[in-house]
């Protein structure tokens, strides 16, 4: 008898006092709270909650938290994840591994597509910025692309036949320097004090910076402003050209990029330039400013000389002469 009774308790504090290991999930989980992205998802987006067991910015936190796991898993297998995690203390009270199944997540992805990611990721990320205090009168814009191998539907179809909206995996410029394969591309603007994203836009691999910086400006920049107020936007010369800049300036938005040596007037500019007239800067730096009216936009230029880099183009030059001197030598020699 006693010694049945042991061997009930201890099954019994087996059941009590069970371990499972947080790791760094815990702090994914905290500031995911800290933040309320959850709360903010689910203020935008309309959902049913007596007829849903998990939330969509819970199903969000969890596919966040499995996400940055360590682990590559398709999405069905959440549940199998979240089997040696503390579920409850990760997601919410209530919620088990076994809600957290494909049509939950997969209904959750479906509903965030029909509201707009980007929109989405624009109304949390300046309520995240608010939390934490950031106020930064700069946001930097610009673009990378995620290569692809594999074969995939977007290659065999027209542009024609390419459905709106829909991000399409195709070759276009590399910055990777591998042109062979499929991309994808991802427009990115984030704050200048912490470097936190303010707005993100997935695109086809075909897409241009000339041609997504304008539209997504357009569409977006003054509700960032109004959100974060930040003063400047700070992209790269792909969005400088005498329309758009015009169009900034009508919105009444500031900017700081480099003209493009492709602009007549910036061309010459540098042609001109006499280093011995520039102020200095630094040691082997020196710079002067210009006024200019390029595309009807009264605004400042910056011009700058750097010691290394004019090195750096003459050793280039004198490399290229001596490659083009050796190939000459060498077809008249086969002669």
């Amino acid at each position: 008898m006693d010694l049945l009774g042991e061997e009930l308790a201890a099954e019994d504090l087996q059941k009590i006092c069970e371990s499972k290991a947080l790791d760094h999930l815990g702090l994914v989980a905290g500031m995911y709270d800290e933040l309320e992205i959850g709360e903010r998802i689910d203020e935008h987006i309309s959902q049913d909650f007596e007829q849903r067991e998990v939330s969509i910015g819970q199903a969000v936190k969890a596919m966040v938290v499995n996400g940055l796991g360590f682990v590559r898993q398709f999405l069905y297998l959440t549940p199998l994840f979240f089997e040696s995690s503390p579920t409850e203390r990760l997601i919410r009270e209530g919620i088990e591994p076994e809600h957290l199944h494909d049509d939950t997540l997969g209904g959750a992805l479906d509903s965030l597509y029909e509201y707009g990611v980007t929109e989405l990721f624009r109304e949390v990320l300046a309520h995240a910025i608010e939390q934490l205090g950031l106020n930064s009168r700069f946001a930097h814009l610009d673009a990378t692309s995620f290569s692809f191998h594999g074969e995939y539907e977007s290659e065999t179809r027209s542009d024609e036949s390419l459905e709106e909206g829909v991000i399409h995996v195709q070759q276009g410029y590399s910055r990777d320097h591998r042109p062979d394969l499929n991309q994808v591309v991802l427009d990115l603007m984030v704050e200048h004090q912490a470097g936190l994203p303010m707005l993100m836009e997935p695109l086809s691999g075909n897409t241009n910076d000339q041609g997504s910086f304008p539209e997504l400006i357009d569409r977006h920049l003054s509700h960032l402003q109004r959100a974060n107020g930040f003063d400047y936007v700070v992209p790269d010369s792909a969005l400088y050209s005498a329309d758009h800049i015009d169009d900034l300036d009508k919105a009444g938005t500031k900017f700081i990029t480099r003209v493009p040596g492709t602009v007549e007037e910036a061309r010459q500019v540098v042609e001109e330039a006499d280093p011995e007239a520039m102020k200095p800067l630094t040691d082997g730096y020196r710079a002067t400013a210009l006024y200019s009216e390029y595309g009807d936009v009264h605004q400042r230029w910056l011009l700058v000389w750097s010691e290394e880099a004019e090195q750096r183009a003459v050793d280039q030059a004198a490399y290229q002469l001596e490659r083009e001197h050796s190939e000459e030598s060498r077809l008249a020699g086969d002669k």
